[in-house]
């Protein structure tokens, strides 16, 4: 090692050799301390790139790698968003200390029995096991554990179709629900009313503004919703829909187009800017009331579609009203639109025949009759 000053400022310079090269560089210092450093560090720089010898950086923890994913997906629309950040909320609360390096087939199955356990649907889980996938992927990953990793099987059904009688009693237990008695007044009444005349998704009622809504036309405007098809289209209110509105649009009456019609409402305060982060609490303690525990805010989406089929409404009719891609109309159609009995037995007395029984009797008694002579002849 060689180091040594020279021009008129004085600054040091190191000289040694490499791989067959002479480096010879200035240290850009007056220091002849840190011109030693210098040639040591450039040294080293030498060696590490000569071997490729990279610097090791630890690998993120899944909680650390998620939140880089999704900063990624900063154009996400609201709804997919919220879709992102649920799945994320359980992948985190499992793995979120893991290395991702770390995280193995056997990791993911014992996820999935997990979130089983937690009474969580097929269907959500491969959700959430999609986002893993992809944030796996990123670092390269995934395909070390995918041929070893079993998707769950997804239930076809979307849900159930209310009974005009179960239709009531939830109607009559969300009216009734708390000790206040807001009857007609309370916006779990409001919603469900809604969903069972609109069939509009959970999120396009929780992020619905008064800009959307119309009640002199009686229509309302989709904002954003989970298809393209979905958003911006205009679905007309019923007169239950119409009035249930005009009646929770009375409550807020300095309410401006771009407040939320469903606001959020924290330790008792409204905030119209921010929309009602959901009403779990309030739709099960009303379904429980009416005796239909269990049943979810999509089922009033399923009634819906299901009593515009049975109706006999054109799919593309249905369609539009739901807010299904023209290409996927008929895969909705048979999802959500299981004709009840009740419809079928309907519909097939259309098409009976004449009643011929009696006739056949007759013949019957007047073949036996003759018989009977004849015999006695």
């Amino acid at each position: 090692m060689r180091v040594y000053q020279r021009g008129k400022h004085g600054f040091w310079w190191y000289r040694f050799r490499f791989s067959g090269r002479i480096v010879h560089e200035s240290a850009k210092t007056t220091s002849k301390t840190l011109a030693r450093d210098a040639e040591r560090a450039r040294r080293r720089e030498s060696e590490r790139n000569y071997n490729k010898v990279e610097k090791q950086v630890l690998p993120p923890t899944m909680a650390e790698a998620s939140k880089g994913w999704l900063g990624k997906r900063v154009a996400l629309v609201g709804s997919t968003r919220e879709t992102y950040d649920a799945a994320l909320k359980h992948l985190k609360a499992f793995l979120g200390t893991s290395l991702v390096y770390d995280i193995t087939s056997k990791d993911i199955a014992s996820y999935q029995k997990a979130r089983l356990a937690q009474g969580a649907a097929g269907a959500t889980i491969n959700k959430e096991l999609a986002c893993l996938s992809s944030i796996l992927s990123d670092h390269g990953l995934w395909a070390q554990v995918r041929r070893d990793v079993i998707y769950l099987e997804e239930n076809e059904e979307a849900g159930r179709a209310l009974s005009r009688d179960e239709e009531t009693a939830r109607l009559e237990s969300a009216s009734h629900l708390g000790k206040h008695r807001q009857g007609h007044w309370s916006p779990i009444y409001t919603v469900t009313v809604l969903g069972l005349n609109t069939g509009l998704r959970h999120s396009e009622v929780r992020n619905l503004r008064w800009k959307n809504v119309d009640l002199k036309r009686r229509v309302l405007v989709v904002g954003e919703s989970k298809t393209e098809a979905g958003s911006g289209r205009a679905v007309p209110l019923t007169q239950p829909a119409w009035a249930a509105l005009d009646l929770w649009a009375s409550r807020f009456p300095n309410a401006k187009p771009e407040h939320f019609v469903f606001p959020a409402c924290e330790t008792g305060r409204l905030d119209p800017h921010c929309p009602i982060a959901n009403w779990r609490t309030a739709w099960r303690r009303a379904c429980a009331k009416a005796g239909l525990e269990g049943l979810r805010y999509h089922d009033c989406r399923h009634t819906a579609a299901t009593k515009l089929l049975e109706h006999g409404t054109p799919f593309a009719v249905v369609a539009q009203i739901l807010g299904w891609s023209a290409s996927t109309a008929g895969r909705m159609a048979k999802r959500y639109g299981h004709i009840r009995p009740e419809a079928q037995r309907l519909a097939l007395e259309a098409i009976a025949t004449p009643d011929l029984q009696a006739g056949v009797h007759q013949i019957g008694n007047l073949a036996g009759s003759v018989i009977k002579s004849l015999h006695a002849n």
